[in-house]
């Protein structure tokens, strides 16, 4: 009986596949010309207008909870229940940071990834937005450096340009600023 067993426990036995664990850690600092409480506003609550990388490629809503416990998430349909939470909010000291524990749309591999924003005011009108990542898991330095890209991308690039073009004071209206 015990010989029984073994052998059908050998013959549906997984498959695995094991993979190397790596990490890597960034740090970027983005100077945004626009006071730190505003830039706190625009940067949480509704991130669509400047957020650009999505699963579903237009949400109905795309979101980030600036209270602990709180997730970023984005909802395919107007009031319906399937949707994607891209990380969970594990630490918020409004309006100076901001941390997240989530895939953030790289649901393929195994990894935890932590992202910590701080908010610090250069001046009255200026802000310093650091995003501060830490990775590890299944991941190799291709990915690292996209990783990096795409927050260099959504930091630099959008919310930056978003902000300083002053789109953020008409949230209705298309971001003029993205067209250059």
């Amino acid at each position: 009986m015990l010989a029984l067993l073994t052998a059908l426990l050998v013959q549906d036995a997984p498959v695995v596949q094991p993979f190397e664990v790596q990490g890597f850690r960034t740090t970027q600092t983005i100077t945004i010309e626009a006071p730190r409480g505003e830039v706190w506003e625009v940067a949480t609550g509704d991130v669509s207008p400047w957020w650009d990388h999505t699963w579903s490629g237009n949400p109905a809503e795309l979101v980030i909870e600036p209270r602990a416990g709180g997730h970023f998430y984005e909802r395919f349909e107007p009031g319906g229940a399937d949707g994607m939470i891209h990380a969970d909010i594990i630490f918020v000291d409004a309006p100076s940071t901001l941390r997240m524990d989530g895939p953030l749309g790289l649901i393929e591999r195994s990894y935890d990834l932590l992202i910590s924003w701080s908010l610090e005011e250069v001046d009255a009108d200026t802000t310093g937005f650091t995003v501060e990542l830490a990775m590890h898991g299944e991941i190799d330095a291709e990915l690292a450096g996209v990783v990096h890209g795409v927050w260099t991308h959504f930091i630099a690039g959008r919310l930056k340009t978003y902000v300083e073009g002053g789109c953020h004071l008409v949230p209705e209206e298309p971001c003029a600023a993205f067209d250059g």
